[in-house]
């Protein structure tokens, strides 16, 4: 398997293994985030620990900064922030930004989402791009909310976001590669 997936950019077959099923799902989602333009942005000094989760959710997703910056706007314009809630066996994961922003979330059936986090890495990212129920997770997080959110702050700000393949959804990006292989 290529080494190109989203996962396999944030996190090695090892990292993998060692997290729990919850850090797992965070990791994919902080990888859908990371796919769709936005970069890792630093916590407010004031609080170094604001946007991270505790460490009994997942080794390697507690060290994740969960606030994300557009490279295209000004680092004073703000950062999108993840933020989760837990409700039964759903995950509500959640950007909420100044008024004008709003509040943008996906809900994930976590016990369903378990059977393709229980994988190992390069499973679960083949698994991501082929199978249909989790292509279907991966479109809910990478253009459901990742791309809404970075196409509202950049369109708030007076950005435009320039068309390129990567901006392009999942399910585009995969039928272009298809007639091109």
């Amino acid at each position: 398997m290529s080494k190109t997936s989203p996962l396999h950019r944030v996190i090695d077959a090892g990292q993998w293994d060692a997290e729990r099923l919850l850090g797992r799902l965070i990791i994919v989602v902080h990888a859908a985030f990371l796919d769709a333009g936005f970069v890792p942005a630093t916590a407010a000094a004031k609080d170094p620990e604001q946007g991270r989760i505790s460490k009994q959710q997942g080794a390697t997703a507690s060290t994740l900064s969960l606030r994300y910056a557009v490279p295209q706007l000004r680092q004073d314009t703000g950062a999108a922030a993840l933020r989760m809630f837990a409700h039964g066996r759903h995950v509500v994961f959640y950007v909420r930004g100044d008024r004008r922003l709003g509040t943008y979330w996906v809900c994930v059936d976590a016990l369903a989402a378990a059977r393709y986090l229980s994988y190992g890495l390069d499973d679960t990212a083949r698994a991501l791009r082929r199978d249909a129920q989790a292509a279907a997770l991966w479109g809910a997080l990478a253009d459901g909310l990742c791309r809404r959110v970075l196409a509202a702050m950049c369109r708030e700000n007076g950005v435009a976001l320039e068309p390129t393949f990567m901006s392009l959804p999942g399910d585009a990006k995969a039928a272009i590669l298809a007639r091109i292989s």
